[in-house]
């Protein structure tokens, strides 16, 4: 054995201090990035169920283009967690230069379609002109943001990866407050501005995004930070190394691909259910999002404190981070479920909805949190155990299996076939983090998972250099 494994494992109360020192800033960064989304929705949510269902539509198009690019850097913080572990910067430019790459890539493609197919996008989850209309006008104008918030993605998740989580909380800090502040004087027409509804909203959306992309790299260049770097050094890696890290990193991105494939497949069942069913969903969702916003900082912690311990080659640290997470979600969990059941009056008093949404809502709350502990324990194997640990192929296949296996299948029958309310419907999708928690578990105690990428020779083949005891 290795003589850095034989080193004492961090006690739960060390390790717990560290995850939180670092999911703290995480949290609140990825909450303040969604809650972009949350502010339209709610500010929206005072016109009518049209508007509802259009902001929402759309945002499940930007909710796409996110988790691909989450996909795209998510696979390359693994190696800059491990490469920081490392302490090798070369390779993190270089690392950094591949995911900008790619984000732009699929930035270009995501834009093109915002810019000038918005209405055949939006007419894929709905048949309601009104609602085609606004969302087609909504996404055209944050279309524009795409491509450079592909910079804003790589370099918030190489940023966390690195340990420096605080960085992007104050670039996202201004957009939010822009955002409000736009939304506020834009869709009501205060302040001596005309209403625009939800043109407004898209606008001032699109300005918060474009303003957040510019001070983060300001931010990074300017101190400098580690992650700073010149065209040229991210741009130095040859092809031996973009193999090795496609090998790891494609997993990865067709995980996220599916998988958000599968979840705009049950938006587009529940949008044909009704306007009502879709403004009812997008609301939960919205709020299932905000609900999550602790335990993404949770996740993405964990998975940077489990890379950096296998970059070091502290193979039982990693095994002990992993059962220490899986144990500090689940009350944190459990608990936050059961608070949203009981708050759903209070929180569906916010909305200027039609009774049958408000029925809808009401009962999806209610589903949702039920399940949402078992949610959270996938995503703790998913994201913070088998990505952090290099094993993304078998995170790849148990997503795509639950997904398209049971989930999108369920959401068929249970529309088309059983002819259930969209919340019978949700629960039958729901029958997919089942599936997961039973083959996931397993394998987080086989310790299969423990995989050292940056250790040379066996980066090649993602090998092992030592078994984890």
């Amino acid at each position: 054995m290795h003589a850095t494994d034989r080193e004492k494992v961090i006690p739960p109360k060390t390790f717990l201090r560290l995850l939180f020192s670092l999911a703290l800033p995480i949290s609140l960064q990825f909450l303040l990035t969604s809650s972009m989304a949350v502010i339209d929705i709610l500010m929206i949510g005072q016109l009518h169920d049209a508007a509802v269902a259009a902001v929402g539509i759309a945002n499940q198009f930007v909710f796409i283009f996110f988790v691909i690019q989450f996909g795209i850097h998510s696979g390359i913080a693994i190696f800059t967690a491990q490469y920081w572990g490392k302490k090798d910067v070369s390779r993190i430019h270089q690392l950094s230069g591949l995911g900008l790459l790619a984000g732009f890539a699929i930035g270009s493609v995501f834009a093109g379609a915002a810019l000038f197919f918005p209405a055949a996008v939006i007419s894929l989850f709905s048949s309601d002109a009104e609602v085609v209309r606004l969302g087609a006008g909504y996404l055209r104008i944050v279309g524009f943001s795409f491509v450079p918030f592909c910079i804003t993605f790589s370099f918030m998740t190489n940023m966390r990866s690195m340990g420096f989580a605080r960085v992007p909380l104050i670039s996202s800090c201004v957009a939010v407050v822009v955002n409000i502040v736009l939304n506020y004087c834009l869709i009501f027409g205060n302040l001596g501005f005309s209403a625009m509804g939800v043109t407004g909203a898209a606008i001032g959306t699109c300005t918060a995004k474009l303003i957040e992309t510019g001070l983060l790299t300001a931010i990074i260049y300017l101190k400098p930070y580690p992650l700073a770097a010149s065209v040229k050094e991210m741009l130095s890696f040859d092809f031996a190394f973009v193999k090795r890290i496609t090998a790891t990193c494609w997993p990865v991105f067709l995980n996220e691909f599916f998988w958000v494939t599968g979840v705009s497949i049950y938006k587009l069942v529940y949008a044909r259910m009704g306007t009502q069913s879709i403004a009812a969903v997008n609301i939960v969702a919205t709020l299932e999002e905000f609900l999550f916003v602790p335990f993404f900082g949770i996740f993405h912690a964990g998975s940077i404190l489990i890379g950096n311990s296998i970059g070091a080659q502290r193979y039982k640290r990693a095994f002990a981070y992993g059962k220490f997470m899986l144990l500090a979600q689940l009350p944190m969990a459990l608990g936050a479920g059961f608070v949203l059941i009981l708050c759903r009056p209070f929180i569906l008093g916010f909305y200027n909805i039609s009774p049958a949404a408000y029925d809808n809502a009401y009962y999806l709350i209610l589903t949702t949190g039920l399940v949402f502990w078992a949610k959270t324990t996938n995503f703790t194997t998913v994201v913070s155990v088998f990505r952090g640990g290099g094993d993304t192929k078998f995170a790849f296949l148990m997503d795509l299996s639950s997904v398209w296996c049971i989930g999108v299948p369920m959401a068929f029958i249970g529309a088309f076939v059983f002819h259930w309310p969209v919340y019978g419907v949700m629960a039958l999708i729901a029958l997919e983090e089942m599936f997961k928690l039973i083959i996931g578990l397993p394998r987080f105690f086989s310790k299969k998972w423990i995989k050292n990428l940056v250790a040379d020779p066996e980066i090649s083949s993602g090998h092992n250099p030592e078994k984890p005891s």
